[in-house]
């Protein structure tokens, strides 16, 4: 559609939409019944109410559009390749016009703070328009209460409300014509809140070789909230507009499946809110968290991958929103065996090979979270027991107790905590940088309480200054009753 056509348009439906909203029921009826041959009146019930409104609006647009009916349909090369219209969706054979103006009739009755003209853009692009930048939007178990949306390491964490975010896709709004209802749906039933970000000119991931991407900011989450945070089906969007793919069923990225997580028929995943004020301090750690993760090589991503992989399948499957075990689906040994693994991938290198891997851990965990004499004791019992319970584990011997949320606990301060030493010893040379250079420094501070206060304790505590302090802010479950898509009351729409 050419600039000038498209203007025209959107004056147009401006005008009928004003002349329709200022209108009373009385008005409507009365116009109604002139535009169906007769004068008398007659009682209204929903059914001839719904006529009667549409009856009018279609007089409006036929009044500023009287070729309305000849367009039906815009020209292929107009229309997003990505979306076709729906051939099922009731609208066809309606004219551009009509289809448009009862999107913007359902935006304006989703929200007072958009205008008739926002309202009427929105609606022309959604029916008429070119393709946008595509986003890449991700289904999370967690969401805010009334926040506007918070970075997540260069995704934007987002409640679901049509009321309040202009970047939803109309297509699947309550009332909006489309196939593609399964957003909102997802959201609605499972109380899942977004991640999503823009893809520019990213090529559309191919979910069985996308490199590592969401362990990133699901990881983030995950250190700074008690209550697991789990990552459900993707899709794409033109924001503001449409649902652009997928077209058939709604995948799980590949990388989810590294931790355990399905979204199976009749499968509930808590889901929880973000109270109003704490939005802010999740989004400090988590910034301050990935920022270092961002700074780091490849191969030190790798090993924070691999280890995240272990955390995140123990915190879905094991600790529940309490921390404890209850209903667990993995047993507790092997949760052991998964977080000691995790710390493993970490603290496992440097010199003398493979023997005493598990002191070595023990000790090495203790320097690097350790906050004084006692704490960092207590941090090498913990670690300890979870290698005994791993070890009967993996013998077959008879199982030994550990404290599992004592051992977690210990493990987010090191997944953490590694990630400040490590992006700290990219700037080191010596024995204390290069490939071994963190465990070479833990081992070192021991014998060094210079080295230990210099180059661990600084490093934390202006990790801690940026803002890097877990807040493990407590969550609410997330409330059905409490999620509206829509308005209070029906939109015109629902009546036309």
């Amino acid at each position: 559609m050419t600039t000038v056509a498209r203007r025209s348009l959107q004056e147009g439906l401006e005008r009928a939409l004003r002349r329709f909203r200022s209108m009373t029921p009385q008005d409507i009826k009365r116009l109604s019944c002139q535009l169906a041959g007769t004068t008398r009146a007659r009682r209204f019930n929903a059914l001839t109410e719904a006529l009667a409104r549409g009856r009018v609006l279609d007089h409006l647009l036929e009044t500023e559009f009287p070729d309305a009916a000849t367009a039906a349909e815009p020209a292929d090369e107009d229309r997003a390749p990505q979306q076709p219209h729906d051939p099922h969706s009731g609208t066809r054979g309606r004219s551009v016009a009509s289809q448009a103006a009862r999107t913007a009739l359902t935006i304006l009755a989703s929200s007072d703070r958009f205008s008739i003209a926002e309202a009427v853009e929105r609606a022309v692009g959604h029916v008429y328009g070119p393709p946008l930048p595509e986003w890449e939007y991700l289904c999370v178990n967690l969401t805010l209460d009334g926040a506007p949306p918070v970075d997540i390491g260069g995704w934007q964490l987002a409640s679901f409300a049509y009321a309040t975010d202009p970047q939803l896709p109309l297509t699947g709004a309550p009332g909006v014509p489309g196939d593609l209802l399964a957003p909102r749906a997802l959201h609605e039933m499972h109380g899942f809140g977004l991640l999503r970000r823009p893809l520019g000119s990213v090529p559309v991931p191919v979910d069985d070789d996308r490199p590592r991407e969401l362990v990133w900011p699901l990881l983030a989450l995950n250190l700074a909230l008690e209550v697991p945070v789990v990552a459900g089906p993707r899709y794409l969007v033109e924001p503001g507009r449409r649902v652009v793919g997928p077209h058939l069923g709604w995948p799980l990225p590949s990388e989810v499946s590294r931790w355990g997580y399905t979204f199976a028929p009749g499968h509930h995943q808590r889901a929880y809110m973000i109270g109003t004020g704490h939005d802010a301090v999740v989004a400090a750690f988590c910034r301050a968290f990935l920022t270092r993760t961002a700074g780091l090589d490849a191969r030190r991503q790798g090993q924070l991958a691999r280890a995240a992989d272990h955390f995140l399948f123990v915190k879905c499957h094991v600790l529940g929103d309490d921390g404890g075990t209850a209903g667990s689906s993995l047993h507790q040994s092997e949760a052991a065996f998964r977080l000691t693994a995790a710390m493993e991938s970490l603290l496992a290198g440097g010199d003398g090979g493979h023997a005493e891997v598990g002191r070595k851990v023990q000790q090495r965990a203790a320097m690097l979270v350790g906050t004084d004499d006692d704490d960092r004791l207590q941090v090498r019992n913990t670690v300890g027991a979870g290698y005994a319970a791993r070890s009967a584990y993996a013998h077959g011997a008879k199982d030994k107790e550990s404290d599992l949320h004592a051992l977690r606990s210990v493990v987010c301060r090191v997944l953490t905590h590694w990630v400040v030493q490590a992006a700290y010893c990219t700037r080191l040379s010596g024995r204390h940088g290069g490939r071994d250079g963190l465990v070479n420094l833990l081992d070192d501070a021991l014998l060094s309480r210079l080295l230990h206060q210099e180059h661990i304790i600084g490093p934390r505590d202006t990790f801690h200054a940026d803002g890097g302090t877990p807040p493990l802010l407590p969550v609410a479950l997330w409330d059905p009753s409490q999620f509206r898509l829509a308005g209070p009351s029906r939109s015109p729409l629902d009546l036309v």
